[in-house]
């Protein structure tokens, strides 16, 4: 979906973003050669990243022994 409508930028490109290391809003835009312009996005943006930095976090634990 689309999440900055004033860049065209999605939830994915948020998503990538956050995979490769951005954790502000501002080092996603950064990372996506992008601009904030009216900031409306900014809520949504920084819950996609979060999102996606939770998910790298769980994803990396070490699973429990049985």
């Amino acid at each position: 979906m689309y999440v900055c409508i004033c860049n065209a930028l999605t939830d994915k490109d948020f998503t990538r973003a956050a995979q490769a290391g951005a954790k502000t809003v501002g080092q996603a835009f950064a990372a996506l050669d992008a601009r904030p312009q009216c900031g409306r996005c900014f809520d949504c943006a920084r819950q996609c990243i979060a999102d996606a930095r939770l998910e790298m976090a769980q994803r990396d634990m070490p699973m429990a022994a049985e």
